[in-house]
């Protein structure tokens, strides 16, 4: 939960989000992040899946299950 001026220990927000956050995590070595829990239950992700990395028009990130990866 955020803070009362709205930041996430000590992560503050560069840009207005409509939404929720539902976790923040550090970047690990070689670029690796952990996908919170919540987020891989919601999107039914197991191990060995594939995510699509998506960059919108509006310039943010978004992931996605890959339905198949070739």
């Amino acid at each position: 939960m955020p803070d009362s001026e709205g930041r996430y220990g000590k992560y503050g927000s560069v840009q207005e989000v409509l939404g929720t956050i539902v976790g923040v995590r550090k970047l690990q070595d070689r670029g690796r992040v952990q996908i919170p829990k919540e987020v891989r239950d919601e999107l039914h992700l197991e191990d060995g899946d594939g995510v699509y990395w998506i960059r919108g028009s509006d310039g943010r990130y978004y992931i996605s299950k890959a339905t198949s990866i070739r």
